[in-house]
């Protein structure tokens, strides 16, 4: 009889209960002679990640002690498809029987695999149902008749930055070393509690839930919108007095610092927690630091989270004006037209004071309309 190979491979970013579950369901089931997790150094199907490569490896370490944590692929320093790591396992085990296990996400969208046919050829495929069930299964797929944990590792990484309890989804060791590491972001709350007052905290949580709960409907990955909106008023812990020489200091580049500096000091502080997020908390996500920036002002072609963030700050569930709950039920359901209302809405402020108004919401505004 020949030896049987189990692998599960994934990104493990980060690894969880339920991938714990899905494998351990796998062994019993197949009884294999070795057991190959493979952690992705670039996974074919995700963005890449905040967390180093490196970084991933040690908690799927810890995730499965008892497994042979393989570095097939993190060694590569570059993407790697399944057809590649199973023709190499193939070539170095050709007596061997190879058996691959997969979430029942990825198991439905196997078709869009690099070399789905090859694939088949190359390995046993098994899948567990995972709630919800979305798609069709391949015929192919042995399946796992246990039913596996509602636990998603995308929503991980947002409850993990956002501070909530997440004990009852990961091991211990794992946890351990996200905390020891400080990877997710869970550092930035206890940071944010030390340079905001706590009104201005409790703003940027809510600007960060309301811009997680939107993200699915938005199209914007929930772990950069909550990440934008929780660090989009870092600037307000300069006083408005300070802001002007804080941007002169770091030489910020600032249209229309003079009159800005003059007329509504306050605005600087956009372009000052775009500053503070980059140098204190390390942001580097293009796209985050211009939604800090913008969330203000607006700009010209704004991207998805850029409109996103703008939206959440003007209608945040701490928000006590009238059209605030509506706004956020428009946003629910219609992006653009949230926006486009939210801008105006802020428009229409400005005229009411009486006061200079900054032109870039003006060309915003035209910029869609014309």
């Amino acid at each position: 009889m020949s030896a049987k190979i189990l692998v599960f491979g994934g990104s493990f970013d980060p690894p969880h209960k339920g991938h714990q579950a899905l494998l351990k369901a796998a062994e019993e089931k197949i009884h294999p002679d070795r057991v190959l997790v493979i952690p992705a150094y670039r996974s074919p199907w995700k963005k890449d990640s905040s967390v180093l490569p490196e970084e991933r490896l040690q908690m799927a370490k810890r995730a499965f002690p008892e497994a042979e944590i393989s570095q097939i692929e993190m060694r590569a320093r570059r993407r790697v498809y399944a057809v590649e790591t199973l023709k190499r396992l193939k070539k170095e085990n050709p007596d061997c029987e190879i058996h691959f296990v997969i979430g029942s996400d990825l198991a439905a969208r196997f078709d869009e695999w690099k070399s789905p046919l090859e694939l088949r050829k190359l390995a046993c495929w098994w899948t567990a149902f995972r709630p919800p069930k979305n798609g069709k299964i391949p015929s192919f797929f042995n399946s796992l008749s246990r039913a596996m944990p509602d636990i998603s590792s995308t929503n991980l990484r947002t409850d993990l930055l956002m501070g909530d309890e997440v004990s009852g989804k990961m091991d211990s060791r794992v946890l351990e070393w996200i905390y020891k590491r400080g990877l997710y972001g869970v550092s930035n709350l206890p940071r944010l509690k030390k340079i905001l007052k706590p009104e201005r905290l409790f703003h940027s949580i809510s600007v960060a839930r309301l811009s997680r709960k939107l993200s699915s409907v938005w199209g914007v990955d929930p772990f950069e919108a909550a990440l934008a909106g929780l660090l989009h008023d870092t600037g307000r812990s300069i006083p408005i007095s300070g802001m002007k020489p804080y941007c002169q200091k770091r030489r910020l580049r600032i249209p229309l610092l003079r009159e800005i500096s003059a007329y509504q000091p306050i605005l600087l502080h956009a372009y000052i927690s775009e500053d503070i997020s980059r140098r204190m908390f390390g942001i580097k996500n293009a796209d985050i630091l211009k939604a800090i920036r913008h969330h203000t002002l607006g700009a010209l072609a704004m991207g998805k989270l850029e409109r996103l963030i703008y939206v959440c700050d003007t209608c945040s569930e701490d928000r006590n004006y009238s059209e605030a709950a509506e706004l956020r039920e428009l946003a629910a359901r219609d992006p653009q037209e949230a926006f486009l209302e939210c801008l105006n809405g802020k428009i229409r402020h400005a005229l009411s004071l009486r006061g200079w108004i900054h032109p870039l919401p003006i060309q915003v505004w035209n910029s869609l309309i014309l």
